[in-house]
Parts: structure tokens; sequence; C-alpha cells
């Protein structure tokens, strides 16, 4: 019988799921990606990897893992259609009962799982309620296209009909996807180009203090949901993603954006997807998996410690 795979090893006593205010939530699909593949296995890569981080966060002082982490074994769906995916994902979070006293962290595959999982949410909130916060090189506006559609390249588009959204750190976009956001037909989505945050109120580690980022972060509810694509980063930082696309950020700018979010708004959970841990030597993307579990810990961490 394989061992449960269990975020940080964390004691039984403090990954028990009635008790825990985090919940991990894996969610492993396989569908045909722009470039690459391979990001069904970043939930398993992630988890494994987690077993490394150190439960004193040297940051905030703090052992976040005290607040209780639970974590469900990984859903996994055969399925290679996501018009079939989505309903099935939809349905599988909604069995979970999530509660607003919850903090629902979910390891998805490409893009797409963050369709389902605002789904999800939207029957625990009041309708617009709750804003999104995105972190992505792409703004992913994309209009599906029918049954080759990439839907990790409509995910924007698709939760935007009901939610106000940002996007930051775009690096690249299609004419068609420029052309949407700056159309009448879209009501609710925003960009912050990555170049726009390295202007001179910001300083290489510390993007916290751009007037852009901060102007635009007021204008959203102040109930947030934040989905981290991983291709926001730098390819030095992560390589092991979909689309590669250079100048990124590195850990400690993202550090200090989410640091700005989580102590002035409400986050009620958030996804990390695109991970693709590819290869059959897990040295190649340990350092990466390991990345990503920390970062999984910092949310937890200024999620109950940063006010």
């Amino acid at each position: 019988m394989k061992k449960k795979l269990n975020f940080m090893d964390v004691p039984k006593e403090y990954s028990d799921r009635e008790r825990s205010k985090v919940i991990i939530i894996p969610i492993s699909y396989d569908i045909p990606l722009a470039h690459g593949c391979g990001a069904y296995m970043a939930p398993k890569a992630i988890l494994r990897a987690s077993t490394n981080v150190d439960y004193f966060d040297i940051e905030l002082e703090k052992e976040s893992y005290l607040n209780g982490i639970y974590t469900k074994d990984i859903f996994f769906l055969k399925d290679k259609d996501f018009t079939k995916i989505s309903p099935k994902v939809l349905n599988y979070l909604s069995s979970l009962k999530l509660t607003k006293d919850r903090f629902p962290i979910i390891l998805g595959s490409d893009h797409s799982t963050t369709i389902p999982v605002i789904s999800a949410l939207d029957k625990i909130y009041k309708p617009n309620e709750f804003g999104i916060i995105i972190f992505d090189t792409h703004p992913d506006c994309y209009e599906p296209w029918g049954k080759e559609t990439w839907h990790q390249a409509t995910t924007t588009r698709e939760i935007g009909k009901k939610h106000k959204t940002l996007v930051v750190g775009v690096r690249t976009m299609d004419f068609y996807e420029n052309e949407f956001l700056n159309s009448k037909e879209n009501k609710n989505t925003t960009i912050l180009k990555m170049r726009d945050l390295l202007d001179s109120s910001s300083t290489f580690y510390d993007l916290s203090k751009n007037k852009k980022f901060n102007k635009l972060l007021k204008s959203l509810p102040n109930t947030i949901f934040i989905s981290i694509d991983v291709d926001v980063f730098d390819p030095s930082v992560i390589r092991n993603t979909a689309a590669l696309e250079p100048g990124g950020m590195n850990y400690n700018q993202l550090l200090s954006l989410l640091r700005v979010i989580f102590k002035e708004k409400n986050v009620i959970g958030a996804d990390i997807v695109e991970f693709t841990p590819v290869g059959k030597d897990e040295n190649y993307y340990f350092p990466e998996a390991y990345t990503l579990a920390k970062l999984v810990y910092k949310l937890v961490g200024y999620k109950y410690y940063l006010k």
C-alpha cells in the first residue's frame, strides 16, 4: 500500500481534516497544451518536494503548519476532453463542501484548472463578491475555437465574465487577445505588463511600491482569489513549464506582491498551475518543485500572519 502524500509530512495532529484551516487539493489531468506536456505530474512532484520544506518560516518567524494543513488525495482524471473534465472537477470540489472558514490551495494541472475552481467558489460566495488576481506571462484571453481549443489559453476570458480580474506580469500576447482587452466586450479584465512593474517606484527585488499595481489592486473587490501560473517566473527560476518567456519575475519579486495582496485583501484561496515536471530523473525538476512547495507554504503563512 502506497503512503499517502501529505503536504510537508505535517504531523497527524496538524493534518486532521476537521481541525485544519488549510486544505491542499491536488488535481491531475492531461490535455493538449500549446507547448510541452506533463502538467498532470505537477501535484505529485510538489507534494513530494514539500517534505523538504522547513516548518519554521524565517521571514514570518512562525510555524505556519500549526494552523493545520489537510491534504486530499490526488484527484486524477483520465479524460482528455476539457469539456468533460471541467464538470467533473466542479462536482468533485462541490463534494468537498468547502466553507468560507477553510483556505483551499489547489495544486492544478494546466491553467484551465482555474475555470472549475472559480465555478466552485461561485457556489460559496455571492455574485461579484470576489475578484481574481492572476500571475501569468500570458493574458489567456483567447476565445474558444472548437474541439482543438487550448482551454488554458481561454481561462481569463472565461472567469472574467463574472469577476473583476487583474492579470499581473504579462510579457507576451496575441493580436486577438490585445484586441479583446481593448474592446467593449471586455468588462472586467485588466492586465499589468511586466515592464510596467519595473518602473522607478520599484526596486529589483521589491515591487510592492509599484504605483500602477497598487492603484489596480484598490479597484478590485476586498475578497480575492489568487491564481499563479508558474510561467510568470523567469526561466532562470522555473524552466519546466509549458510556455517559457524571458524577462519574468524572480521569487522575491512575486513574494513582495503577494505580501501587499494579503495585507490589503481577504484572500479566500489560491491555485498553482502549469508546472510540467517531465523526465524520469526527479533531480532534474526537484529544485523547481521545491520552490513551488515553498511558495505554497508562504501562501499559508501570509494568510494567517500578515495583517
